[in-house]
């Protein structure tokens, strides 16, 4: 595989992977916060 081949898949790969995590954040901030308001019930 050619270096600039290598350099663009890692540079998506790198995207993908960085828009999961900020997803996971997100979901982890938003959850603490849903799993409070269910417990008062």
């Amino acid at each position: 595989m050619p270096n600039d081949a290598l350099l663009v898949t890692m540079a998506v790969v790198a995207v993908f992977v960085a828009f999961a995590w900020a997803l996971a954040w997100a979901d982890r901030q938003t959850s603490a916060r849903r799993l409070g308001s269910d417990t008062k019930r």
